[in-house]
């Protein structure tokens, strides 16, 4: 072949009629005479027409004059073979130049011979040295090409490779393609045949064995398929089967001879398969070439002769452009859809293949031009409606036949069609995605196609895809409950975008997935099918929220899903899932709690759901064989009435007091009921925006509100008197938030759950628990309170599993532990039965009902701090709670208390040592407290089945005495002596009592920096102050007369120390403790021991002396344990042995008795040794 005579100049129109002539040979006739040819392989023609064959089983070319039938011998020995230079060996390829010179592949001569016509002979121009695979052989060849310059490119079957041998150099060949062993990666051959060179010496390779075409640029280390598919050798257009000849027209179209399937290939270059222009009953067509005429010319070597296909030029076709496609009309903001529904294609309840019916269609999609694709499942075909017609054209597979090839599909689920027409077809069990071009004979893999598997090579059986705006496919893997995706750069293997953990219904998890849409950001809309659940899956997200549906919860109520299948979003962010078992179509916001039915019909099994661009709901009713539209229509706006600005609220007043004269808000003392103006057992409150009061009705099951001013109530949540679990019920409701905007937070206790519940909305939603009782942390135990913060957190103190959780709004599987749970116990990081719970500034107030104390655990912290009341000391006293069941807190940091057993409120600043009372009255069982917006403390009376409110007043601030200047302190100078007459300064001598100016028997006595004196009287029990220069008392600490071991009392106190900030500390000798006492406060708090008489450290025995030093560190010395302890300033837990120890004795590492205890600044200890009667450093 040479590039400049041979390539064939055709026009623009070629078709090649399909009945042949023959040239030469008769068919089926094998024979040695001049009109028989016997397994010719190869022809060629030289400038006049003249016809040259390849007889290869003859070992000879035959010659035959234009016109002729009757040949003539003119290189070989008919008949005869051998390797003199006259003689051939199965020849199995021919060219011939300009000049007549005839370039012959003698293939079991492993050589190519040059011979000029006429000649008797030839001269090796390749090979030669027989076979081989070194560069100065050739193995067995059976095809080759030779370019202008006479250079010959010979395709090496057994080698696998071509070789390049110059006209300069008959010596050696050079490799230029393959030779890397047999093989099907692009830079290997396996079995090369026919070869076509161009004019930029690029090689067109038939590399026969892998069923393909090669290109292979000059110099390139590697080749691209242009045409076929690598090792699948068949008869569909995409497919070749042992192709052997190549030839190349002007416009880069390849003519492709394949054998396998008896045919010629017209094919573009890296076109997704070819056309067959021609079609005839060969055996073993081996070579091809065009004629002068440009008519193709085969090879039929089986049949022994040589046919001739006519070329001629067709006349250029008109083609109709389509019309312009319809103007969208995307679906507007006041969408309704008409119940009545018009059907697209099929017939109701008929199933059959005919162009009219549909057999179980799965999707349906309309394009542009408003034409219709339906994918008809149980067909295996795609049907094609054109605008306005019931009759379908199958344009993708066969009807009714099943397979695996490109032309064909197995049981398609999903359909999308882009505006160029190009569809992506879902070709459920045979596991892969198709694009194929509308028009086309088949289409091509562009995801899976490896059989069904969890590799990301591989989908598995899938019923739903997404394909975006760049053609890339996200792929619902139903089977793997995974989504993958696959880019237009990579059809190879897909990413996992979301799933892929197995099946289940966590957040990262799905569970059969089925329809998806993906928005502009990447965004995924996911029916979860098995969960009957919508969830959304952000771009690089590890899981998902749930946007529509209620988790593991099938039902019929707008908050639920039942199987949904189907899936689309509108451009104003709402949602339409086709509820598959619920025959109908949900209309849901992102965020809302319940969906909005749209379409309710019957339907049966319905599973495509999309909006065509006019805004109609089309929808594919499977069983019903039928695809129907619900036409939109747009109503007019309504006016709508602007809701109220929010109520501005009155903060608490830094003066407030509570009037003790309480009103009666909702209900009636003693009386309960179920109606608009009775309460059974109420419990939280809350408020909303706009002043309206909330109320959980426990035992009613339910949640009231009442106007401002009000107290006739409506139910806005749960049935009256109806206890259950769905999401539109609640069973013993005790904890209750309501946001500015009227969304409800409900603790529905006895269902173990929360629910969110938009004010209106006919359900609510679970956003923690909903798992049971139990202690995992995707459940929640029995519970009384939670709390709210501003982004939505959900704190909730679970009183049977003595801990805190916090549910976050992104998180409503699973809460995070953050107090207690280390069971029921009374140590800083246990909590028994808690209740009422506050967050703010990182730290959560819990009001620790079973230990009779409210705990700050701040965020993160594995203990917690007793900021009120006294742990497992229950009882009456301004320190002490009884039950506890509620807290608050105003804008300066005091919390408010409810004291369930007390029947009052408690004010208290964090670690004051004491609560203040602000309300106080007879109430029954109150439980639940609040501030309304105008600072009013407004009380659930539960047992009496009544809320009260107590009206706050804010009286103007008080003028206070300025306190005077410290006296400056005189130290013991150097000189020091003192006067032998004493002045009494407090008592009277031998007179004992309890009046203020009498002592009984006074123990220590201290000053302050203000010149006060505090006597320690002993017998008196109490603590006394007199100013200077007074000798009438005052008593500060302790109950004149009255032993006992409150933290407002004091049994036989002995010593005192009082600190610059007036805060006492008394050593309480017979309560074997020493307290922390504000001076103007009514008790005082344990710094050192209060757990009775004894040796342990946790414990003082019998003390008479102490010492406090500038950190406030405490050192006791106990007369009884004979030792000096020192207990550091913020561990009031346990002391530190610094003295003794060692039992009584007289030592120098004993004690006896030890008394009167200093310490130097440089922490050298004095102790008074009483029993040894000496001083002991």
């Amino acid at each position: 072949m040479s590039a400049s005579s041979t390539q064939a100049s055709l026009c623009s129109t070629p078709q090649w009629n399909q009945t042949f002539s023959i040239l030469a040979g008769i068919t089926g006739s094998a024979g040695t005479s001049t009109t028989l040819l016997y397994n010719p392989y190869n022809i060629y023609f030289d400038g006049y027409q003249n016809l040259y064959v390849a007889d290869r089983t003859n070992h000879r070319i035959q010659y035959y004059p234009r016109g002729t039938s009757i040949g003539t011998t003119i290189a070989g020995s008919s008949g005869s073979y051998g390797s003199t230079y006259a003689e051939l060996y199965n020849p199995y390829a021919i060219y011939v130049d300009s000049h007549r010179a005839m370039y012959i592949l003698d293939t079991s001569n492993y050589r190519v011979l040059r011979w000029q016509f006429g000649d008797p002979l030839g001269y090796v121009v390749a090979g030669g040295n027989g076979n081989g695979a070194a560069y100065t052989q050739i193995g067995a060849s059976y095809a080759m090409f030779v370019d202008s310059q006479s250079n010959i490119y010979v395709s090496e079957s057994n080698n696998h490779r071509v070789t390049l041998w110059l006209s300069s150099n008959t010596t050696s060949g050079i490799l230029v393609a393959g030779g890397n062993g047999a093989g099907s990666s692009s830079e290997r051959l396996n079995s090369p045949w026919g070869i076509y060179v161009d004019s930029n010496q690029a090689m067109y390779i038939v590399d026969r064995s892998n069923h393909r075409v090669q290109f292979w640029v000059n110099g390139a280390i590697s080749g691209t398929t242009v045409a076929g598919k690598t090792g699948d050798a068949g008869p569909w257009s995409y497919q070749l089967s042992s192709p052997t000849s190549i030839l190349l027209d002007q416009y880069g179209y390849l003519y492709i001879l394949d054998f396998g399937n008896d045919r010629i290939q017209k094919w573009y270059p890296s076109a997704i398969y070819g056309t067959t222009i021609i079609a005839a009953s060969f055996s073993n067509p081996y070579g091809m070439q065009f004629d002068l005429l440009k008519n193709l010319v085969v090879a039929d070597s089986s049949n022994h002769r040589i046919l001739s296909f006519r070329v001629f030029c067709a006349a250029t076709t008109t083609t109709s452009t389509l019309a312009p496609t319809s103007s969208p009309r995307p679906i507007c903001a006041t969408a309704q859809w008409n119940q009545t529904f018009s059907i697209l294609a099929g017939i109701t309840g008929s199933s059959g293949a005919t162009s009219t019916l549909l057999s179980s269609p799965y999707d349906a999609v309309l394009d542009g031009y408003q034409s219709l694709y339906v994918v008809d499942t149980s067909n295996h075909r795609i049907q094609y409606f054109p605008r306005g017609t019931t009759t379908g054209i199958t344009i993708a597979g066969s009807s009714g036949s099943a397979g695996s090839a490109y032309a064909q599909l197995n049981s398609p689920h999903a359909i999308y069609v882009d505006s160029n027409r190009t569809m992506y077809i879902l070709d459920t069990s045979n596991y892969r995605v198709l694009r194929w071009q509308f028009g086309d004979p088949f289409g091509y893999v562009v995801a899976g196609g490896n059989g069904a598997g969890a590799a990301f090579t591989q989908i598995t059986t899938s019923h739903g895809m997404f394909v975006d705006s760049q053609s890339n496919v996200y792929v619902s893997e139903y089977g793997n409950h995974r989504v993958t995706l696959w880019l237009t750069t990579n059809t190879t293997s897909g990413i996992l975008v979301a799933g892929g953990n197995g099946a289940g219904s966590t957040s990262e998890r799905l569970n059969n997935p089925w329809g998806i849409y993906v928005d502009v950001n990447g965004s995924m809309y996911i029916c979860d099918t098995s969960n009957h659940r919508v969830q959304l899956w952000k771009s690089g997200a590890s899981g998902a929220t749930t946007i529509a549906g209620s988790t593991s919860d099938p039902g019929p109520y707008a908050y639920q899903l039942n199987t949904p299948t189907g899936i689309t979003v509108d451009p104003y962010g709402y949602i339409y899932v086709l509820d598959s078992a619920n025959d109908r179509i949900q209309k849901w916001y992102l965020g809302a709690t319940y969906g909005i039915t749209v379409v309710a019909t019957p339907l049966a099994s319905p599973y495509g759901l999309h909006a065509d661009n006019q805004g109609n709901l089309v929808v594919t009713d499977s069983l019903s064989h039928r695809i129907l539209s619900f036409a939109m229509t747009c109503p007019a706006t309504t006016t709508t009435t602007t809701a109220p600005a929010f109520q501005a609220t009155v903060p608490v007043c830094s003066t407030a007091v509570w009037n003790q004269t309480y009103s009666t808000l909702v209900g009636s003392l003693g009386t309960y009921g179920s109606t608009t103006t009775l309460l059974y057992n109420p419990t939280s409150i809350a408020f909303d925006g706009y002043g309206y009061m909330y109320i959980a009705d426990l035992t009613n099951h339910r949640i009231q509100r009442y106007p401002p001013g009000s107290n006739v109530g409506d139910t806005v949540a749960g049935v009256t008197g109806s206890l259950g679990s769905t999401r539109a019920q609640l069973y013993n409701p005790y904890g209750l938030h309501v946001t500015r905007n009227r969304t409800m937070f409900i603790l529905d206790t006895a269902n173990y759950r929360v629910l969110k519940w938009q004010l209106g909305d006919a359900m609510g939603y679970i956003v923690a628990g909903g798992n049971g009782n139990g202690g995992g942390y995707n459940q929640i135990g029995v519970s009384y309170a939670m709390f709210v913060d501003g982004q939505y957190n959900i704190y909730i103190s679970e009183s049977s599993n003595h801990r805190i959780t916090k549910w976050s709004m992104s998180n409503t599987t699973y809460g995070a532990l953050v107090a207690g749970g280390n069971g029921v116990g009374s140590t800083a990081d246990k909590l028994s039965s808690p209740w009422g719970v506050y967050i703010s500034n990182n730290s959560t107030y819990i009001v620790d009902r079973g230990n009779h104390r409210v705990q700050k655990w701040d965020f993160g912290a594995s203990l917690a701090t007793t900021v009120a009341g006294s742990t497992s000391d229950p009882g009456p006293w301004s320190y002490q709670f009884d039950s506890p069941t509620s807290i608050t807190m105003d804008p300066y940091g005091y919390l408010y208390i409810l004291d369930f057993n007390n029947d009052r409120v408690q004010k208290w600043y964090p670690g004051a040592p004491y609560g203040t009372t602000v309300v106080s009255t007879s109430m029954y069982s109150p439980h639940a407290m609040q501030f309304d917006p105008y600072g009013n403390l407004v009380i659930s009376d539960t047992s009496n089945h009544r809320v009260i409110s107590f009206n706050m007043l804010c009286p103007s601030p008080t003028t206070t005495t300025t306190s005077p200047p410290t006296q400056a302190a005189i130290p013991v100078c150097q000189t020091a002596i003192w006067n032998q007459t004493y002045s009494t300064l407090a008592g009277s001598m031998n007179t004992l009592g309890s009046g203020s100016t009498l002592l009984y028997y006074p123990y220590d006595v201290d000053f302050d920096g203000y010149g006060n004196m505090y006597v320690v009287d002993y017998s008196n029990h109490r603590i006394q102050r007199f100013p200077s220069g007074s000798n009438t008392g005052t008593t500060v600490a302790g109950s004149s007369g009255s032993a006992g071991s409150s933290r407002s009392q004091l049994n036989s106190p002995s010593m005192i120390f009082v600190a610059p900030n007036l805060a006492m500390y008394i050593l309480d000798t017979n309560n074997y403790r020493i307290l922390k006492w504000q001076v103007g406060d009514t008790l005082g708090y344990v710094v050192v021991g209060g757990n009775g008489n004894g040796g342990a450290y946790t414990q003082i025995g019998t003390t008479y002396g102490m010492f406090v030093d500038q950190n406030y560190n405490i050192y006791v010395s106990e007369q009884t344990n004979h030792r000096v302890t020192k207990w550091s300033n913020g561990n009031t837990t346990a002391g530190v042995l610094v003295a003794g120890g060692n039992g009584a004795g007289s030592t120098a590492d004993k004690l006896s008795s030890p008394w009167g205890v200093y310490v130097d600044g440089n922490r050298a200890i004095f102790v008074v040794d009483r029993g040894n009667h000496r001083v002991q450093k």
